[in-house]
C-alpha cells in the first residue's frame, strides 16, 4: 500500500516538473539552432563596421537564447555586442528580452555591462556622456529583474534610488 502511494506521489511530482518546463523546452526546440547560428557567424565575419558586427552578434545571441542550454553562449555574444557598441540601448533591451527566461544569466550580464565602463558615469559630458543611456537602461532592467523576486526587493529599491539620482 505504501509503495503504491509512493509511486503515485513520484508520478505526480514528475508530471508537475514536466508541466513547468515543457513550454520552455517546446518553444525553444522548434528553432533550428545550427542554421541560424551558422548564418549569424557568417554575418559576424562579413561585417565591415562595428555596428554591423554588433547587430550580427545580437542575431547569434538571439539564436543561442532560443536554444535549450545555450544561455551562457547567448550572454557571451550579447556582451561582445555591448562592448562593440557601448552606447546602444537597443542591445541592452535585446539582451533583456532574449534572456528573460534565464534571470541569473541576465543578472550576470547586466552587472558585467555596468562594471565594464566608467566613461558613462564620470566621463566628459556629464548627463550626456556617451554610453550613459545604455547604462541607465541596464540599471532599469536590473531593477525590474530584482523587483520580480520577493527576496530581492531591497536591491530593486536601491537601484531605483540610484536611477532617481541619475536622471536629470
Amino acid at each position: 500500500m505504501q509503495t503504491v502511494a509512493l509511486l503515485v506521489v513520484a508520478i505526480g511530482f514528475f508530471s508537475l516538473i514536466l508541466a513547468r518546463t515543457w513550454p520552455r523546452m517546446g518553444k525553444r526546440r522548434n528553432i533550428p539552432l545550427g542554421k541560424a547560428l551558422k548564418a549569424a557567424r557568417a554575418k559576424i565575419e562579413a561585417a565591415k563596421t562595428d555596428d554591423d558586427k554588433a547587430t550580427a552578434l545580437c542575431e547569434a545571441a538571439d539564436a543561442c537564447a532560443l536554444a535549450f542550454g545555450r544561455a551562457e553562449a547567448a550572454a557571451a555574444y550579447y556582451l561582445r555586442a555591448m562592448r562593440l557598441a557601448p552606447d546602444s540601448v537597443d542591445i541592452v533591451e535585446r539582451a533583456v528580452k532574449g534572456l528573460e527566461h534565464r534571470p541569473r544569466t541576465l543578472e550576470m550580464l547586466l552587472w558585467r555591462k555596468l562594471g565594464g565602463e566608467t566613461v558613462a558615469w564620470s566621463g566628459p559630458g556629464g548627463p550626456r556622456a556617451p554610453g550613459r543611456a545604455a547604462m541607465i537602461a541596464a540599471l532599469r532592467a536590473l531593477a525590474n529583474l530584482y523587483g520580480m523576486r520577493p527576496r530581492h526587493h531591497v536591491r530593486a529599491h536601491a537601484i531605483e534610488t540610484i536611477l532617481k539620482s541619475l536622471e536629470p
